[in-house]
C-alpha cells in the first residue's frame, strides 16, 4: 500500500470515530429527557456511553498521531526501535506505533503466549 492509501484509510477511520463520538454525545444529551425511565438504568447507560467515548477518543488520538507521522515521513517506523513495521500489521492496524516485538515487550503479555491460553499447566 502507498502513503496515500494509508492516509485515506486513516482519514476514513478518523471520520468514523468522530461520527461515533457525535452520536454518543447526542444520545447522552437526550438521556435527560427520558420521562418515566428508571434513574439507575439511565445512569448505567450514561456510564457505558462515557466509557465507550473514552475508548473512541483514545483511538481517535492514535489515528491523528499516525496522520501526523505520515506527514512527517515517519509513518510505518516503530517508535521504540526504529525498524519498519510490517505492512501486514499496518493493514490490520493502520495506526500501529510499534512493531510486534516492541509491542509484546511493552504490553507485558507476549502474543506468542496467548496461543497457550486454555492449555493444561504442569506444576
Amino acid at each position: 500500500m502507498t502513503g496515500n492509501t494509508y492516509r485515506r484509510i486513516l482519514l476514513d477511520k478518523k471520520a468514523e470515530f468522530l461520527e461515533a463520538l457525535g452520536n454518543n454525545r447526542q444520545e447522552l444529551a437526550e438521556s435527560d429527557y427520558r420521562l418515566g425511565a428508571d434513574a439507575d438504568k439511565i445512569a448505567h447507560d450514561e456510564f457505558v456511553l462515557l466509557r465507550v467515548n473514552q475508548s473512541l477518543y483514545s483511538q481517535l488520538r492514535l489515528v491523528e498521531d499516525a496522520l501526523d507521522r505520515l506527514e512527517l515521513g515517519e509513518y510505518g517506523c516503530c517508535l521504540a526501535c526504529g525498524t519498519a513495521i510490517p505492512p501486514k500489521r499496518l493493514e490490520a492496524i493502520p495506526w500501529a506505533r510499534f512493531c510486534i516485538t516492541c509491542q509484546e515487550h511493552m504490553s507485558g503479555f507476549p502474543f506468542a503466549e496467548t496461543a497457550r491460553i486454555g492449555e493444561e499447566v504442569s506444576l
